[in-house]
This record gives C-alpha cells, structure tokens and sequence, in this order.
C-alpha cells in the first residue's frame, strides 16, 4: 500500500513537469519571442535608414509620422515621396505610403514609433532700405551764355561728379546714393529721331575721366529736346542705384544716333569738364570749359529688418517597438548625406526632359502643366536648356503663404517685349495676394536688364527694382519671399541687391495660384527653374 502511495505521488510529479515542458513548448512555438520581434523590427529600422539617408527634402514630420522624398530611382523622371506613419495607438501597425499610392503595412502590432528631427536653424538678416526725398546733389546752374558745342557719334561731353561735395549733407546712416534725373542746357539739332544718351559712369585714372562701364543710362530722342537753348529735364527710367560714396563718377552726355544736340558751354573757369573727340577712346580734362547742369538723386539708409530662418535636418532620432516587450524596442540615429531642408512644397525644373511629365517632390500630379492646357513641345530642349514656347505654370496650386524661394538661370536672346519672364503669385490670405514679376530684357547693345516688379491692382504694375548692364549670358536670380512681412529679397549671380516691401490687392481671379516662366514677344532660354515653399 505505502508503495502505491508513493508512486502515484511521484506520478503527480511527473505529470506536472511533463505538463510544464508542454506549456514552454506551446509558448515557444506559437508566440514571437522578443527576439524575433526585435530582429524584424531592426530589418524595418535599417530599411528606413536606407531610403532616408539620401533624402534631398522633407516634406513632413510629426512624432509619429515621417514623409522625405529621394531622387528618382527608376529613371522615370519622378522623385520618390516616401512615408511612413503610425496612428499612435498601441496595436496598430506602422504603414508605409509611396508616391501617395495604397498605404502597405510593415510592422504589425507596434507599441512605439518615435520621430525626432535634429535641425540646424540657419538665420539670415534682410534688411529693407528707405529712400530719401530727391534734391539737387549737385549742379552749376548759373546759367551764362557761352558758346555751343555738337553732341556727335564722336564728339561726347562729360561732368565730373564728386559725391564729397554734394550739396545735401549726408544722413550719418546712408549707405548709398542713386541718381534719379538731371537737368541740363541744351537744345535740339539734327533728324527728329537722333539721339542722345545720358550715362552714370565710374571714373578712373588718368584725371578721374569716364570708364567704359555704364552704371546707368538713358535715351532721349532730338524731338523731345528744346528747340532753343533752355533746361532739359531728362529722368533715368529707373534710379541709379547703390551708387558709392567712396568714389567720384562722370555724367556722360553721349550720342546713340545721328547729331541729335547743341549743348551750352562757356570757357571761362574749370567745374570738372572733361571731352572727347574719338568715341570715348580717350577723353581730355578741359582747365576752362563749364557746362550748365543740376544732378537730382536720393540717399538710401537702412529700413526695417527680418530674419529668414530655413530649417536644415542633419540626422533623424527614431524609435520602434513591434509588439508589448520592451526588450524589443530598437533606438537608433540615421545622418541624412544632404542635409535636407524641412519644406511645405517644393517644385523643379531641369528642363532635361518635358517638365509637364516630372514630378520632383512624389505627390500624385506632375510638377509643371502647359498654361493653357496642350502638350509641351519637347523640341523646344535641348542639352537641359529649354528654348521657351507658350508658358509652364507650377503644380499642384499654392498660396504661398510661408517662405517662398523661387530661383531661376535664364537669358532674353533678342530684343523686344518683356523678354524672360518669371512670375509667382504669392502671400494669397486674407483675399489678398501679391504677384511678383521678374523681366530680363535683352538691349540694343547686347546687354540684358532685369526688372521686378509687383501689381497694385489686375493690370497696374509697380516697379520695386531694376538693374541694367547685365552680362548678355545666362543670369541666375533668387527671389525670397517673407509673406508674414509682406518683403521680397533679390539676389543675382548671388548678389544681394536689396529686400522690397511688394503691394497686396484683392484679384479678380481666384486660379493664378501657381508659378509661371514664359517669354514674351521676344526669344528667351531658361536652364532651370526651382520653388521652395519653407514651414514657416
């Protein structure tokens, strides 16, 4: 009996054991163990860090979700947009989205998916200027009745000026003066249409006589002159500006055409005289020779400042838990290559394929569209330059509320109309919006100028810039647009040339939402074109 007793007690025993092994058993093969979920989390982790690492932007980043695009893959002209999100809800999968396609699922079951950015702020001061009320700066307008001299295609008379002897005394803050019109005594000669150029030049040795660079110029035709010796009052189209203080100029008294002038001029007493009789080649200081003149122009001084604040991401924290163990949760940090920026929007043009069919920042609609509707005619690329046809208007539509950066290299390559033109339609709120409108115009003399411009009403321009003598190659300029400060700033060839306070009306029209890039009458070539829409 005691022997029965004992074995079935040992029985007992070993029927729990037994029972225990096959519980282990069942746990081991039908539930993940912590080690397997840690090892397919870190096969999710090092496929993000594969597709992140070389982003070119980010598009959007919240704790839980991380949207980045990266460069085509498959040659096909379309960025990649790549995102990855998590309801935050513990359970719920983390689900991965490509070009705005069906959201896949990648982990199941996740507890943690943290995002956090690093970035690096880069802070830029942009400083709008105040002009000064125009006055005469400086003149010899005591009129005497001399004797007068042609203005030919060779002959030409210069006046020195020399900004220390300015008669309005400089604002202690002035940072640059700008030639704004000129007075001047003479009378008309010649065909009805010759003409006659007034010219803003540096000076230089030998005896601070004119140089051959043009800082600013005008043309005037015979007619619009007096028909008998008295003042003439000629405006330059736009003011010469940023004009330095530090050194002396020549107002230059040229000829375009023809014999289209007399001018006044009295040999008694030296006012900084100087004449040529070769075109320029070479010019003589006259000890004697006054001409009758008065130089109007404003001071420029310093006006308001705003930082322009870009957001730059150097490398992504992330975090990532499938399933309850803690054990398996994997935290790492992945260096971005490009130090991507952090963008809203983005849009780009390398005119090295039809832009109508490229999509540079993964969303569900191609970059560019042809205005107007139609198809792009690709003939018109060549070597990544697009010989322009019609107009390209950006896509999908924005209101360009935040910093917007819009770049471009172009060139106007014959005379007439306004030549290149960009145009974006920016700060939409409110019922207001601001167009803003750059011209590069090709001249006569193979030079281009470019013009921005902003709108006060559907079709009444404002002039905010405009710089002459450009070069006759490709010109790239940057427009930075602050829609919370209502400023534009402008750069060319990375040059700053000042930041603008642009005009806000209501429009008429409620679908020029987009950035636009056309020639208008005459031939232009743009080499690419870029639009960057800032977080902020």
């Amino acid at each position: 009996m005691i022997e029965m007793i004992v074995a079935m007690v040992a029985s007992a025993f070993l029927l729990a054991g037994l029972g225990s092994v096959m519980f282990i058993a069942r746990q081991v093969a039908y539930t993940p163990a912590a080690a397997h979920r840690r090892s397919k989390t870190a096969d999710i982790i090092n496929q993000i860090s594969d597709e992140l690492r070389y982003a070119t932007c980010i598009t959007q980043q919240t704790s839980q979700v991380l949207e980045f695009v990266v460069a085509d893959r498959n040659n096909d002209g379309t960025a990649e947009k790549i995102r990855y999100e998590w309801s935050g809800v513990a359970g719920d999968p983390v689900r991965k989205t490509v070009n705005s396609g069906t959201p896949v699922d990648v982990v199941t079951s996740v507890y943690s998916f943290s995002v956090v950015l690093q970035q690096n702020a880069k802070n830029t001061t942009l400083t709008t200027t105040n002009d000064s009320a125009e006055s005469v700066l400086q003149s010899n307008a005591s009129v005497v009745s001399g004797s007068d001299r042609d203005l030919t295609t060779t002959s030409f008379e210069a006046q020195q000026i020399s900004p220390a002897a300015f008669a309005v005394t400089v604002p202690a803050n002035a940072t640059s003066w700008n030639a704004t019109k000129v007075d001047i005594q003479l009378r008309q000669r010649g065909s009805p249409t010759d003409t006659l150029l007034v010219q803003l030049r540096p000076t230089g040795d030998p005896n601070d006589e004119p140089t051959s660079s043009v800082s600013g110029q005008t043309s005037v035709a015979s007619s619009a002159l007096s028909s008998n010796t008295a003042w003439n009052t000629i405006a330059f189209p736009s003011p010469v500006r940023n004009l330095l203080f530090q050194r002396k100029y020549a107002l230059v008294f040229a000829v375009g055409t023809g014999n289209p002038c007399r001018m006044n001029t009295f040999d008694s007493t030296p006012t900084g005289v100087l004449e040529t009789d070769d075109s320029g080649a070479s010019w003589q200081y006259s000890s004697t020779r006054q001409i009758f003149y008065r130089l109007y122009g404003t001071y420029t001084t310093p006006g308001t400042s705003y930082n322009l604040t870009r957001n730059y991401v150097s490398y992504i924290r992330l975090s990532l838990q499938s399933g309850s163990q803690s054990s398996s949760r994997i935290d790492t940090s992945i260096p971005l290559r490009n130090s991507p920026e952090l963008l809203a929007s983005y849009w780009r043009t390398d005119f090295d394929r039809d832009p109508s069919t490229t999509n540079g920042n993964g969303d569900t609609v191609a970059d560019w569209a042809v205005t107007g509707g139609g198809v792009f005619d690709s003939t018109k690329l060549s070597n990544g330059v697009w010989s322009a046809t019609g107009a390209i208007e950006s896509r999908p539509l924005a209101d360009f509320t935040t910093t917007t950066i819009v770049e471009a290299r172009c060139r106007n390559t014959s005379v007439g109309g306004k030549g290149a033109v960009l145009c974006i339609n920016v700060d939409r709120q409110g019922g207001q919006y601001a167009p803003l409108l750059v011209y590069l115009q090709k001249q006569s003399d193979g030079s281009q100028t470019l013009t921005l411009n902003g709108k006060t009403a559907d079709t009444t321009f404002s002039q905010l810039f405009s710089r002459s003598k450009l070069s006759s190659g490709f010109i790239r300029y940057r427009l930075t647009a602050l829609p919370q400060y209502h400023v534009v700033n402008l750069q060319i060839n990375d040059e700053d040339q000042g930041t603008f306070t642009y005009p806000r009306y209501a429009p008429t029209s409620s679908t020029d939402r987009y950035c636009t890039a056309y020639t208008e009458t005459s031939s232009s070539e743009f080499d690419y074109l870029e639009v960057r829409s800032g977080i902020n």
